[in-house]
């Protein structure tokens, strides 16, 4: 393997960064100097990911990673170590499984779920800690969801994993404190990624869209770049005193009280919306 050095002489690992969120994470690492590991099972779109980083002038390597695996976690870290020589940043942002209603998750997909969204990320923290305190210290960040404190009625399995995940983060926050990592969470809401977004801004999609944006108390959407910027600013100079945090990011919207919502609904004769 040739060796890879950044020029902020940081190393990031991102888990699951082969599209989405993650890739966005990812984009916005390199564009800071940072050298970028993505992680993925999926070899075909993570190549492709490290391959578009590299050619807009940032650095990026590919590393396939099946997080469902005994043991698969530490040897993801073990491989970023051994490419890039160091690991500064990790962010466990991979998950897993289908999203089903309560009488029809399997316990096939609930391990999958929990494997890959939770007990992964522990293990890939596990495995880098003693790595980043050989440096002086570092960062990681885990992607949770407002669906770990908020309900609905379907996928429990994945619930429980971002549930889990903010307790995680307090642990390790504390238990890596005196190594100098920060450890924090991030809670995205509604957040369009960008290969729905076509679907999403489509004219058949208005009554849902309009639905949505009546549910923030902004008016506005999230993007993957939203989480990407608060990652990032989450591992730089500026947050050296964050630790241990888990913020949601979600425009306000998991905060309102649900009748004072009902009551602006067009149509209640309730209060009209905005001041």
């Amino acid at each position: 393997m040739t060796a890879l050095k950044a020029t902020t002489g940081r190393v990031a690992l991102v888990t699951g960064a082969a599209r989405g969120i993650g890739l966005s994470i990812a984009r916005r690492f390199a564009a800071d100097g940072v050298v970028v590991a993505i992680a993925d099972l999926n070899e075909d779109f993570g190549r492709k990911a490290a391959a578009e980083i590299s050619a807009s002038g940032g650095k990026a390597h590919f590393i396939r990673a099946d997080l469902s695996v005994t043991g698969g976690a530490a040897r993801m870290v073990g491989d970023v170590v051994a490419l890039a020589g160091r690991i500064d940043v990790l962010i466990n942002n991979a998950r897993a499984g289908n999203r089903r209603a309560l009488l029809d998750e399997s316990e096939e997909n609930w391990d999958v779920a929990l494997d890959v969204g939770l007990k992964a990320a522990f293990f890939a923290a596990q495995a880098a800690i003693p790595e980043m305190a050989k440096l002086g210290g570092g960062c990681i960040v885990n992607i949770a969801s407002v669906a770990a404190t908020l309900a609905t009625h379907e996928s429990p399995a994945y619930h429980v994993s971002k549930a889990g995940l903010l307790q995680l983060t307090r642990y390790l926050a504390v238990a890596a404190g005196p190594q100098q990592v920060r450890v924090n969470c991030v809670m995205p809401g509604f957040i369009v990624q960008e290969d729905h977004r076509p679907r999403f801004e489509s004219a058949a999609n208005e009554a849902y869209r309009k639905t949505a944006e009546f549910y923030q108390p902004m008016g506005q959407i999230g993007a993957e770049a939203d989480v990407a910027e608060l990652v990032s600013f989450l591992c730089s100079s500026s947050a050296h005193y964050i630790s241990g945090a888990c913020l949601p990011l979600d425009g306000g919207a998991s905060i309102q009280e649900q009748f004072g919502l009902l009551m602006r609904w067009p149509g209640t004769g309730g209060a009209k919306q905005g001041p």
